[in-house]
């Protein structure tokens, strides 16, 4: 089978489309996963259930990867859209899929790095566009030029990558000898653990570990599917938080004369005369929502596309003649440097700012400009934080591992699940978060912060996310050993000796090292490479399969 134009083409179109990341939920899902990339490849190849069933095998090595501070450590969604269609043109096994996405995903790192830094260019146009207080042109330069220079780039990568270059890659493949062949599957069968020490490393503290054990052994011991597990796993968390729970709830010292005069500065700042309606927020949020990460640059981060999410709401702010300076002096303001996780930080920060931004129309000199500037920054980063925990490194791996399963048996709920659960759930905080913070004002935001449900939510997700990835790497990290131990009279094999020790006792050492080497040092690359080499290594030994 060879890769039509078309078929290229269409695949490049949609991976063009998913580099851009838009709308954000999806689109970051798409940016740092292989699932429901697996879908749309399938669909473009007509073999939906290869698609999914590769697609599944490759997610396993990408757990834990999220793009945290824009910086993201490989490329699961360019190496979906060039290794399956190429594994699926040449009939080839996923253990060869394997080892083609992980050159190209590291390879892809490096082109949106170089595509970051060019977007730079475009938000100083974006500047220019806010000196003139033209919110169509910062739009214009500051979004959607670069995404649709972001969406080329990767699209004619692609496209040119399988139509001109998936023969060769089958001819390299095909050619492979048998001991190379046995590398490769151990390869395949060890790298999953890289994803999953990853993203137990990321949600995990030491005194959760337990947790992580207890999944493991269970469905090692047990076999059991997904779904039990999750209701075993919400029960554990249901009782630990009951008995602990006190541990993350704090209480507010209301005799504190400082932050007395705190909540007194904070109800100044709360507008008297709210004067955006249920539907301005939702528009302002789904704008912010759409486009947070399109014309994302190293220069300004997210900032174009926050000040054009404020721009309809400071319009409505500053509508007169007269008031053009003031609008803006509000539009530069915003297209200082800013970044965040959209859902938990983007939503509390627009509503604050556009609360905030209100006030000073009504009161020009009661709210400083450098209040609201040093209000956004002082939130990102916290805000962040919760965010990349809760939404993107618990929810959406806890979301995969469910329909995990069914992806591995080729069918295409297996992607569509996962995607969608995330995405309604999150558009839903993020927009309830803004309308609360818009509502409240700054205090809403900061007893967020210092809230122990804050905790207790973290708490939570870590433990029960901890619980289905240990049940997971039961599951998935299938690293075995060949080795036998023979004698005149007598045979065995060594794997049949660690089953008796402890079922399951090679891939927990296995991501028990990764842990504990990305608990020193994070750094996914090297844990990557030093996987792939010496899993390689053992396999085409005969050491390990």
């Amino acid at each position: 089978m060879t890769i039509t134009f078309v078929q290229a083409i269409l695949l490049g179109f949609f991976c063009g489309f998913a580099k851009c990341c838009m709308p954000y939920t999806p689109g970051a899902f798409m940016y740092n996963t292989v699932i429901f990339n697996a879908v749309i490849v399938g669909a473009v190849m007509g073999n939906m259930q290869q698609a999914m069933m590769i697609g599944a095998t490759i997610q396993l090595i990408y757990l834990g990867v999220i793009a945290a501070g824009g910086n993201q450590p490989s490329d699961p969604c360019l190496a979906a859209y060039i290794a399956i269609p190429i594994a699926i043109a040449s009939n080839l096994n996923t253990n060869a899929a394997i080892a083609l996405a992980v050159p190209v995903a590291l390879l892809g790192v490096q082109i949106s790095n170089l595509v970051y830094l060019w977007n730079g260019f475009f938000a100083e146009k974006a500047d220019s566009k806010a000196e003139d207080g033209d919110t169509s042109g910062i739009f214009t330069w500051g979004v959607m030029i670069p995404g649709i220079i972001r969406w080329a780039v990767f699209g004619v990568l692609v496209f040119l990558a399988l139509y001109f270059g998936s023969g060769t890659m089958k001819q390299i493949l095909n050619s492979i000898p048998n001991w190379l062949s046995n590398g490769l599957t151990a390869m395949g069968a060890c790298l999953p653990a890289v994803g999953f020490a990853i993203i137990a490393n990321l949600i995990g503290k030491k005194k959760y570990i337990p947790f992580f054990l207890a999944g493991f052994f269970l469905v090692q011991y047990s076999k059991m599917g997904t779904m039990p597990l999750l209701l075993i796993g919400l029960f554990l968390v249901f009782l630990y938080l009951t008995f602990t729970k006190n541990e993350y709830l704090r209480t507010v010292d209301e005799e504190d004369d400082d932050e007395e005069e705190e909540d007194e500065q904070n109800e100044e700042l709360t507008p008297s005369t709210q004067m955006l309606t249920n539907k301005d927020l939702l528009k302002a949020w789904t704008k912010w929502w759409v486009f947070a990460e399109v014309g994302h640059s190293f220069e300004r981060m997210q900032a174009p596309m926050f000040a054009s999410a404020m721009a309809g709401p400071l319009h409505k702010f500053y509508p007169k003649k007269e008031d053009k300076p003031k609008l803006i002096e509000a539009l530069k303001r915003h297209m200082t440097f800013f970044n965040t996780e959209a859902h938990w930080g983007g939503g509390p920060i627009l509503g604050l700012s556009l609360a905030m931004e209100e006030k000073k129309s009504q009161s020009y000199d009661a709210i400083p400009g450098e209040t609201i500037v040093n209000l956004k920054t002082g939130l990102m980063g916290p805000l962040a934080g919760i965010g990349d925990t809760i939404s993107w490194s618990t929810l959406m791996y806890l979301f995969i591992g469910l329909f995990l399963p069914l992806a591995k048996k080729g069918n295409p709920l297996g992607g569509i699940g996962p995607i969608v659960c995330l995405s309604v759930i999150c558009f839903a905080i993020g927009y309830i978060l803004t309308k609360k913070c818009y509502t409240y004002g700054y205090s809403f935001a900061e007893n967020m912060l210092r809230s122990g449900l804050v905790n207790v939510i973290i708490a939570g997700a870590s433990i029960l996310g901890l619980f289905m990835m240990g049940g997971l790497t039961s599951t998935y990290v299938t690293v075995n050993t060949p080795l036998k131990i023979v004698t005149g009279t007598y045979s065995t094999s060594v794997q049949s000796i660690f089953d008796s020790i402890l079922p399951g006792i090679l891939p927990l050492i296995v991501v028990s090292l990764l842990w504990k080497m990305l608990s020193k040092d994070r750094n996914y690359f090297k844990a990557t490479i030093i996987t792939t080499l010496i899993s390689l290594a053992l396999g085409c030994l005969g050491i390990i399969a």
